[in-house]
């Protein structure tokens, strides 16, 4: 296997449905103009500026996410929530589970729009204008509803929300790549698209990307993707493998779900029919640099979760952990001011001042560039005499002890040394008379 190269995506144009844009904001929680969606029943409603003013729970404050406490973002291809009763099956079984927000693939519905559940979950879906296939959406838990700033659809394989919070918000993609039933064109447009979709997103936002990709990424790749997947994933790696690999890394993504030491049954996403072959398609992808906030011990697969469908839920614990910038300080030179005491110390240091500030005073400063050149070289002869002539100024840690007794440290240090020297002599010495004797 060759070494990585760079993903490249062809410019494709947007779809008619781009013009729902999620607006970028200098801050977060700042208000902004959202996307209208339609309800089930009919109607219009904006997704954003939906506000409360109560705290819901320790994780959500003044509507906004605190990406510092543990959230959880998951994923679950849920084959169809088409049948009757599908939905109700599909919250019933997520209260089991801590979650905050779950994209979902194959959700079959058509076209784009929002419906609330009896517990006050909202989802939002995209799917075909035509047919009941494919589709992807966000079940959004009832706490975290209020922090939806807009939701996005680009296409039946394809939707984005943006979740406000603090200090950075988050955006979430949901994708649902083609199957091995389709031809490697409708591949390339897919990461096309979705890599428009990245490029678009802020920069400080948190960004996730996950879904159902329908490739198998193994542990053979691990040798040169090193940073981008981890060894607990399938054996070996098939061509849209090494596609969903190449975008990864180029956009500086890591597979979290392949990094975490589980067993084989917390590993496996999607099962055969007849239950005796096993694989790892569903992944959830976030920046390398965001490495350290994913919990990798609770970034797996949950087989308990059953919906009907062939394949697993997949949730990922994610807290963020900043480090503190430390800013450096003015790096101030303290001279050793208290050797001017001694008349040759001030003697020589005047006589040093007074050879480097000769050709200075015999010089016109007639323009404010010579000015500027004259203080600079007057800064830089102070510098240097006093570092040469005084030293460095040594702090003292305790108020009795002075810098006298400093120096007879240091005298006592380089006597110690001589003697050492001496004694080393003294000992070949006798050592040649021993032989000479013998």
């Amino acid at each position: 296997m060759g070494t990585a190269r760079p993903y490249c995506p062809r410019l494709t144009m947007m779809n008619a449905t781009n013009q729902n844009f999620i607006p970028d904001q200098t801050s977060p929680g700042l208000l902004r103009s959202a996307p209208t969606v339609t309800h089930q029943g009919g109607g219009e409603k904006y997704v954003t500026d939906v506000l409360s003013d109560s705290v819901l729970n320790n994780r959500i404050l003044n509507n906004r996410i605190r990406t510092r406490n543990n959230i959880t973002i998951g994923t679950w291809n849920v084959w169809t929530l088409r049948e009757t009763g599908k939905l109700e099956q599909l919250t019933y079984e997520m209260n089991r589970y801590r979650w905050t927000i779950v994209g979902l693939c194959e959700v079959r519905w058509k076209n784009f729009r929002e419906t609330s559940t009896r517990e006050g979950h909202k989802l939002y879906f995209s799917g075909s204008d035509q047919k009941h296939e494919h589709g992807v959406g966000f079940l959004v838990h009832k706490d975290s509803v209020n922090t939806v700033m807009g939701c996005r659809p680009m296409s039946k394989r394809l939707i984005i929300i943006r979740l406000r919070a603090t200090p950075f918000n988050i955006t979430i993609i949901q994708a649902y790549a083609p199957t091995s039933d389709y031809n490697n064109e409708m591949v390339e447009d897919f990461y096309d698209q979705l890599q428009e979709v990245i490029d678009q997103i802020p920069k400080k936002d948190i960004i996730i990307v996950q879904g159902d990709w329908n490739a198998k990424v193994g542990n053979d790749a691990h040798k040169n993707w090193k940073e981008t997947c981890g060894k607990y994933c399938n054996a070996e790696s098939n061509e849209r493998g090494l596609t969903l690999l190449e975008f990864a890394s180029y956009n500086d993504l890591m597979l979290t779900n392949t990094f975490g030491k589980h067993k084989a049954s917390r590993r496996w996403t999607w099962h055969h029919p007849n239950g005796q072959s096993h694989s790892q398609t569903d992944y959830i992808m976030t920046k390398r640099r965001l490495c350290s906030s994913v919990n990798i011990a609770k970034t797996r697969t949950f087989p308990g979760a059953d919906v009907g469908s062939d394949h697993d839920l997949v949730l990922m614990t994610f807290r963020l952990d900043l480090k503190k910038a430390s800013k450096p300080g003015q790096v101030r030179i303290k001279f050793d001011l208290d050797k001017l005491k001694d008349p040759e110390v001030a003697k020589a240091f005047q006589a040093m001042i007074g050879s480097k500030f000769a050709p200075l005073t015999a010089r016109d400063a007639h323009t404010d560039n010579d000015m500027y050149i004259l203080i600079e070289t007057f800064n830089t002869a102070v510098t240097e005499s006093a570092s040469e002539i005084l030293g460095k100024h040594r702090p003292i840690t305790k108020p009795w002890v002075t810098s006298d007794i400093l120096d007879l440290c240091d005298k006592r240090r380089e006597l110690k040394k001589k003697n050492k020297i001496r004694k080393g002599q003294s000992s070949t010495r006798l050592s040649t008379r021993k032989s000479r004797k013998a």
